[in-house]
C-alpha cells in the first residue's frame, strides 16, 4: 500500500490500483493519439457519424474502429448516441484540426 492515500470512497489506494491507473492513463493516450491520426475529430465536426461510416473513411477496420469510439467515450471526447452514432463533445472539439486553443 502506499503510504496513507485514499479514493472517493475512503478505501486505501494500493500501489496495484495506482499501476492500473498508470496503464489505463497510458492507453487512453495513445487512443487520443490515433484517433488524432486518423482525424475522427475532423470527420465528427459536421455532426455524428456511425462508426462504419468512420470506418470506411479512415479506412480502418469497423469493429476496432468503434473500440477507439467507445474508449474516446469514456473520456468525454466523443459520445455514444442511442442507435449507435457517435458525435464530438466540446473537450472532444480541442483534437479538431482547426480548433481555436486546439491540442493537435
Amino acid at each position: 500500500m502506499t503510504g496513507g492515500s485514499r479514493n472517493a470512497g475512503d478505501e486505501p489506494v494500493t500501489d496495484a490500483d495506482r499501476l492500473m491507473g498508470l496503464v489505463a492513463s497510458a492507453a487512453l493516450s495513445q487512443a487520443m493519439a490515433v484517433a488524432a491520426e486518423l482525424g475522427v475529430a475532423d470527420l465528427l465536426a459536421d455532426g455524428p457519424k456511425m462508426a462504419d461510416e468512420l470506418a470506411c473513411a479512415t479506412g480502418c477496420d469497423e469493429p476496432a474502429l468503434r473500440r477507439l469510439m467507445r474508449a474516446l467515450a469514456s473520456a468525454d471526447l466523443c459520445e455514444e448516441r442511442e442507435g449507435g452514432s457517435f458525435a464530438l463533445t466540446p473537450l472532444g472539439s480541442l483534437v479538431r484540426s482547426d480548433a481555436d486553443n486546439g491540442l493537435r
